[in-house]
């Protein structure tokens, strides 16, 4: 067992949160009578915890850490570079090919030449077993023991590294896979059971997402393993896709839950600043080396969606709702075959970087445009160390046919359509929604991009480009509970309520988590006939009917009154005290440095800029664009006549006409 634990705020005498990602692991220090503290230094690819014992030590070279929530690119990336475990899959005779046939969605109607990705596990580690449950939870055909020998016998042959077992309606009645999972014990690797994982309905879904924890749990057993090994002093937590933290032992047997672990860090810090500024709505903005993360942030919170999908393959585990692009710092600018200037998806990471690192990178980047464009300081020390290198820079831009200042627009394009898609194509006005930026380029980005798409305010954070390290000292230890029940709206659930209740208090408590619990209910509703449902919090006297035509009318512009109200999935969710219930002020952003003046390239003009320090700048201070307003994570480009105002949370608040 790896250890294990959540400790709660009045116990932490340290902590630092810790964000792996593709190209800086940020770290943000937490400790009583410091300064809050960012920390920058370059990822190790092929052995990540060794940068996150970097930070560690560089953030507090002295002293005593007790907690470590730290958020992981691990599993994302197995499952991008299918650098997965050998998984055999076992599942009810009939439907050995439920991964190849999945849905039969088009996510583009008239393109001839989609080719959907390959499940994660072939149809030859695909093991069909003779046995059935109806949908009542009644066994139609019965599970054998001949039967079960003959199944473990036929996987011990595959020599798998993990084990899928994922049978027809076991969310309804899980004995069948209960006694499987019994004797496939004795082959001695790693199982995941899909009505432990994902008692609910759907059988491709529930499937896809048993699959994916499979094959990424031996992976990440490794990987936590490591790093509690190098550091065994504090207490390590895991961000998880919804909002929240839990243990390294439930991180290391249910790693489907952390795919989306880095970013819904972010998205957890953006609505507690967008709070802190005055906004109780706004867009997350995270763009860092390797790809932009955008979310809709409503009453300061993100929303969470039950379905999401990475490379194509859908699970269903609760997720803050987030969109992907590749668009990052790292991302590559390429000209296609028909002489168009395309920037990303493929980035050039940390190793070697863009060119401009000097590490032997040739090919031009967005980081190189901004670097020859005069918006980083080639005199600057940055993350880890790094200085750049302007001349390197421009001679990668040399080969494209557009100047930096086209691969800026190229990649503000890409992103202004992530943007738009989690605001505008959801009918979500973003004259109301502030653009909070962060990330490691976001601050550089963000004016043009609000102007573009209408949005009333741009809020940078204090510390911008660790705010997914600082998202995880804001993150709640979080479990959620859920069971499938296809019952009308006016059904007593009570007994289905309480044992949820009691399921999601048991997971808190085992991560340590034994005071300041609070539980809130959640169902999944629809309308009889509908195929798919709603995410509704039913907590409060309204009934639950009411609650769906609310929610209904507010996503899709009308209700049905007359029609009857199903509710398919219910959910409770527990939640304790996370280790900071506000952003921090006060930061250590160094020494202020001497405010200067240099040229600098602003679409196809050149003007000279007022260069300011972040650390030089106090609550009412304004600044006045063309600007770039440095720290040592990130930089803020205002545009000429663009005014920013730091406000008493020492956020930079820039309002636009």
């Amino acid at each position: 067992m790896m250890a294990s634990g959540v400790v709660m705020s009045d116990e932490v005498e340290a902590c630092a949160g810790v964000d792996v990602g593709g190209t800086f692991t940020d770290v943000v220090l937490r400790a009583p009578g410091r300064r809050p503290k960012a920390v920058k230094v370059p990822t190790t690819p092929g052995d990540p915890a060794e940068g996150v014992r970097r930070g560690v030590r560089e953030s507090l070279p002295d002293g005593t850490l007790r907690l470590l929530p730290h958020g992981s690119t691990t599993a994302t990336n197995a499952v991008l570079e299918r650098e997965v475990a050998r998984t055999a899959f076992v599942t009810t005779a009939g439907f050995s090919d439920v991964l190849q046939i999945a849905r039969q969605n088009r996510p583009a109607l008239y393109d001839l030449s989609v080719i959907k990705p390959e499940p994660l596990v072939p149809r030859e580690l695909v093991v069909a077993v003779e046995e059935r449950m109806g949908p009542d939870g009644e066994p139609v055909i019965a599970l054998t023991d001949a039967e079960i020998e003959r199944v473990v016998a036929a996987v011990r042959r595959l020599e798998p590294e993990s084990i899928a077992v994922s049978l027809l309606f076991s969310y309804a009645c899980d004995d069948h896979e209960r006694r499987l999972c019994a004797a496939l014990a004795e082959v001695g690797v790693p199982i995941t059971r899909s009505s432990a994982l994902l008692p609910e309905f759907r059988e491709f879904e529930r499937a896809s997402t048993c699959v994916l924890n499979a094959a990424i749990e031996p992976v990440m057993h490794r990987y936590l393993s490591g790093l509690v090994s190098r550091l065994p002093g504090p207490v390590i937590t895991v961000m998880t896709s919804g909002g929240g933290t839990a243990g390294v032992d439930f991180a290391a047997t249910a790693p489907v839950h952390t795919l989306l672990s880095g970013p819904a860090a972010g998205v957890v810090a953006a609505g507690a600043v967008a709070r802190s500024a005055g906004f109780d709505d706004a867009i997350a903005f995270d763009m860092g080396g390797t790809s932009t993360d955008v979310c809709l942030i409503r009453d300061g919170r993100p929303e969470v969606s039950t379905g999401s999908e990475i490379a194509g393959l859908p699970f269903r585990t609760p997720a803050v709702g987030i969109h992907t692009v590749g668009a990052g710092g790292g991302s590559i600018a390429w000209v296609d075959a028909g002489g168009a200037l395309r920037v990303g998806p493929r980035s050039a990471g940390a190793d070697p970087g863009p060119a401009c690192y000097g590490a032997g990178g040739r090919e031009p980047t967005v980081t190189d445009a901004h670097c020859a464009l005069g918006h980083l300081d080639p005199a600057r020390e940055f993350g880890g160390g790094l200085r750049l290198d302007a001349e390197a820079a421009r001679r990668a831009l040399a080969e494209l046919p557009e100047p930096a200042s086209g691969v800026l627009a190229v990649v503000r394009a890409t992103m202004a359509r992530a943007l738009r898609k989690v605001s505008t194509e959801r009918g979500v006005d973003p004259a109301g929604l502030a653009l909070v930026a962060y990330g490691g380029a976001g601050p550089l980005h963000a004016t043009a991009l609000a102007r573009e798409l209408g949005c009333p305010a741009v809020v940078v954070p204090p510390a911008p480009g660790v705010l997914s390290a600082l998202g995880l000292l804001l993150a709640p230890p979080r479990f959620e509970a859920s069971r499938t029940v296809l019952a009308d709206a006016g059904d007593d659930l009570s007994q289905t309520w309480s044992e949820l209740a009691e399921e999601a208090w048991r997971e808190l408590e085992k991560q340590g988590v034994t005071t300041d619990i609070s539980l809130s209910k959640v169902a999944d509703m629809r309308y009889a006939g509908q195929s798919h449902e709603l995410r509704v919090d039913v907590d409060g006297e309204t009934g639950t009917a009411e609650l769906l035509h609310a929610a209904h009318h507010e996503a899709y512009g009308y209700e049905i009154r007359d029609e009857r109200v199903e509710v398919v999935t219910v959910r409770v969710v527990a939640q304790g005290e996370p280790v900071l219930t506000a952003p921090p002020v006060d930061w250590e952003q160094g020494s202020p440095q001497r405010e200067h003046d240099r040229e600098i390239g602003i679409g196809d003009q050149v003007v000279r800029a007022r260069v300011v320090a972040r650390a030089a700048l106090r609550p009412g201070d304004e600044i006045t664009g063309p600007a770039l307003v440095e720290q040592p994570d990130t930089t803020t480009l205002l545009g000429d006549g663009e005014a920013a105002v730091v406000d008493d949370a020492e956020n930079l608040v820039v309002r636009l006409s």
